[in-house]
């Protein structure tokens, strides 16, 4: 018997044969994926069929209905009552499991159904039911006989599979091949261009030339039309064998477009490890999602969306630039875009098949540099979802809190229609606006996880305790919602990744850690998710209470010392120090630490004494601004309140940042240089004003600043930092009003089409930069609606009046609303 490790990347169910009087054969689970010594592979497995839960008093009775529904099947096909097997569902109350035949589900509901017997919950025993049971999340050992298979590289039949851990092995994972794709078409719709850059594929283009044109660059090959073109593609696929194809914006634009032009061809589009067609089929929220069989197609531009990090806008020309320091080949948009690509394709055929190549080798490098390709499949097997689900919120909690209750035997609950009111945000304690000097920040590491730990907040701990009713043991939050003090699933889910996490680090395995981070951090907003079946109103709310119960905690152990507390937010507390201007960023990070580790010791005997528990929350200082800046709320500008009675905006705030290393930056959270959806111009010219008054500069020398500024502008010197990106969340014919992005949004002709529209304000009105007009660029509406306001807010924080600054624009009435 052989033995192989190795990684799945994709596993489905197989659909049952019928035979005789309907009653269904056995089934099989099939997946796909790459060993560890580089061969794909295929294992065809026999599923243990479905299963489903009845309260225990309903045995009997269900038995009867059972073995009615199945009388005329062989005892292989009959159901089978596990009474060995000691199951409950999440309020306690046992539960008897029936096994069914493969593809013997739905008769069984029927069943009994029309016997009046509820179902408690149900396995489908789909083939990540399968894999969950096993304790399989992507790293699999296989022991059986492999063969060579027709479009993979070794095929084992039935064999046996285990879970397998490359860490605890000392191994490395199998290392997946992604296949980047990127296609072209004519004005028609007709494809004229693929390029495949990946392991297997080193920068290949297939090329369909204009008027006879051929290409002649190496890696180019022609044919002399489509159907040939698109033949070869899903042959070529299928030959490289990658294990994930993806492509900047793929799912809903490279594919589709293949898809309809292989049916419309009437070309059967087999480019997956099984005969059957890649297909697309459509969710009732509207997101499309693709079945390349055996294969996982992974959007690189939905990775980037997901991942955290801001860009300018999605296009990939913006966040290639953004990250790697170089874009595409041709950069234009809209009509002039079209128009350069035929006439390359014309004239050029050489300078557009690069064009089309550069795309994927772009996409392959943004994985590479970010890192996303890896993250995208270590997410994927610490929670066991599929690699296109791994950076999905519900689906990846729901696998790993469901193979937490089955292996303590606790059937996963029914999905309900139950109505979830949301994730409530943090908590805000009130902020002081103005500038202030040496400035603290202590932050909660992880509060919210912490919480969960700390006070078994946990889908089953509160259903056991709304289940048995209220009791003087029970740990109550703030909120009012009540749990258990039987172990939870959360708490030993959140201490094993904590662990993990710090294993990590001290291996210096980044990714790893910031995996564990990034999955512990999505618990609370899930649980407050319609969508998860373990989410409720009162868990997500428990959360948060207990949240603004230590926030304030906070603020009151400081201000109880003397210190004032000028702004908090969810987890982080903003103190003014009282240290004077020669203490340096070590003696304030020592204050802060010396504060914090007292904090600590305060909020471990109050959960002691208050709850009878051990507490898992830790503030930290985090950091020290040498200057710290609040704007004063926009509503309150120009009012007559004292300076130390203005309100501050909250979540909006700068900081002259210090570094260990004795380094000086400006830091800005929530204001407009943070906010893509203002212009370039905004927030650079925000972040250097604000680097002028952190040093110290006075009325004069900010007048100058601002003035030289405007100058610019005027000259044309800004043109480049104009552009405004804004997104339409409906149609843009859906819209009463004609907002700028609106009337840009229309000038394209968008009717149906929403999302990102990038636009310039002119003399005119908005245009977008893909169809500018002569109309010169209005820059009086940049001065008075991008700079004034940004001037004014930081002058005031500062006690000045920056009106003055600008000159007749200065002049205009502020409306800060």
């Amino acid at each position: 018997m052989q033995e192989a490790r190795g990684f799945i990347v994709s596993a489905w169910d197989e659909a049952p044969r019928r035979r005789g009087e309907g009653v269904p054969s056995e089934g099989r689970i099939l997946m796909t994926g790459r060993l560890e010594d580089g061969r794909s592979f295929a294992a065809l497995r026999r599923s243990a069929g479905p299963a489903l839960f009845v309260a225990a008093a309903d045995r009997d009775a269900a038995s009867s209905a059972l073995a009615s529904a199945f009388a005329r099947a062989g005892p292989s096909e009959a159901a089978r009552c596990c009474d060995d097997e000691s199951w409950t569902d999440m309020a306690g109350r046992k539960l008897s499991r029936f096994a069914l035949p493969p593809g013997g589900r739905g008769r069984a509901l029927r069943a009994l159904e029309g016997a009046g017997i509820q179902v408690a919950s149900s396995e489908g025993r789909r083939a990540e039911e399968e894999l969950s049971s096993l304790g399989i999340k992507g790293p699999v050992l296989i022991r059986g006989e492999g063969k060579p298979g027709r479009r993979v590289d070794a095929v084992f039949v039935d064999p046996e599979l285990a879970a397998w851990d490359p860490r605890a092995s000392g191994a490395a994972p199998p290392r997946l091949r992604w296949l980047a794709l990127d296609i072209e078409t004519s004005r028609e719709g007709e494809v004229v261009a693929v390029s495949l850059q990946g392991e297997g594929a080193s920068g290949e283009v297939l090329f369909l030339p204009a008027e006879g044109r051929e290409a002649s660059a190496p890696g180019v090959e022609s044919f002399p039309d489509e159907v040939s073109l698109l033949g070869a593609l899903a042959a070529r696929i299928a030959r490289i064998d990658p294990d994930v194809v993806t492509g900047w914006n793929i799912v809903d634009f490279d594919f589709p477009v293949l898809i309809a032009r292989y049916a419309k061809l009437k070309l059967l589009f087999d480019a997956g490890r099984t005969d059957d067609p890649v297909s697309l089929t459509e969710r009732a929220s509207g997101a499309a999602v693709l079945d390349l069989p055996g294969r996982a197609v992974i959007d690189a531009m939905r990775l980037a969306r997901g991942s955290g990090s801001r860009f300018e806008d999605l296009s990939l020309e913006s966040v290639a630039r953004e990250i790697l320091g170089e874009g595409k080949s041709v950069a234009s948009r809209g009509e002039e875009k079209m128009e350069e690509l035929e006439r390359l394709r014309r004239d050029d055929p050489d300078a557009f098949c690069a064009y089309c190549l550069r795309d994927s080798e772009l996409v392959l490098r943004i994985l590479a540099k970010t890192g996303l390709d890896e993250l995208t499949a270590r997410r994927a097997a610490l929670t066991g979802v599929s690699l296109e689900l791994a950076w999905t919120s519900i689906p990846a909690f729901e696998r790993v809190y469901g193979s937490a209750l089955r292996s303590r035997m606790i059937a996963p609950p029914p999905r309900t229609d139950r109505r979830v009111s949301g994730a409530a945000g943090g908590t805000v304690l009130d902020p002081a606006a103005g500038m202030f000097p040496q400035v603290l920040v202590l932050d909660f590491r992880s509060l919210y996880p912490s919480i969960m730990r700390t006070f078994n907040v946990d889908p089953l701990a509160y259903e056991r305790a709304l289940h048995r009713g209220p009791a003087a043991e029970d740990i109550v939050a703030p909120n009012g919602a009540r749990f258990s003090r039987e172990s939870g699933v959360m708490p030993d889910l959140i201490a094993e990744y904590a662990a993990e996490r710090e294993r990590a680090i001290a291996e210096g395995d980044e990714v790893a850690a910031h995996v564990y981070k990034i999955l512990q951090n999505s618990f609370y907003g899930v649980l407050g998710a319609e969508g998860c079946r373990y989410a409720r109103t009162e868990i997500a709310g428990a959360i948060t209470s207990f949240g603004k119960k230590f926030l304030v905690m906070s603020r009151d152990f400081f201000e109880s010392r003397g210190m004032r507390v000028l702004y908090g937010d969810t987890d982080s507390v903003f103190v003014l120090s009282g240290l004077g201007e020669e203490a340096g960023y070590d003696q304030l990070m020592a204050s802060g630490r010396a504060m914090a580790e007292e904090l600590n010791a305060e909020i471990e005997g109050r959960v002691k004494n208050e709850y009878g528990l051990p507490s898992f929350l830790r503030i930290r200082c985090e950091k020290a601004y040498r200057r710290f800046l609040i704007p004063r709320l926009k509503s309150s500008l120009g009012s007559d309140e004292a300076e130390g009675e203005a309100r501050g905006r909250a979540k909006g705030y700068a900081g002259l940042l210090l570094g260990a290393d004795g380094s000086r930056s400006v830091e800005v959270k929530g204001m407009e240089a943070a906010r893509t959806d203002f212009t370039l111009l905004a927030r650079l010219f925000q972040v250097e004003l604000l680097g002028q008054v952190f040093a110290g500069a006075g009325e004069a020398e900010l007048r100058a600043f601002c003035e030289a500024e405007l100058a610019s502008l005027r000259s044309g010197e800004r043109d480049d930092r104009l552009v405004y990106r804004k997104t339409l969340r409906r149609p843009a014919e859906d819209y009463a009003s004609e907002t700028p992005q609106v009337r840009a949004a229309r000038l394209l002709g968008w009717t149906s089409r929403r999302g990102k529209v990038s636009y310039v304000m002119t003399k005119s009105g908005a245009e977008p930069i893909e169809m500018r007009s002569l109309s010169p660029l209005d820059y009086e509406h940049y001065a008075e609606r991008q700079l004034l306001p940004i001037a004014a807010s930081i002058a005031d924080a500062i006690g000045l009046d920056a009106r003055s600054w600008f000159g007749k624009a200065g002049q205009i009435e502020l409306d800060f609303g």
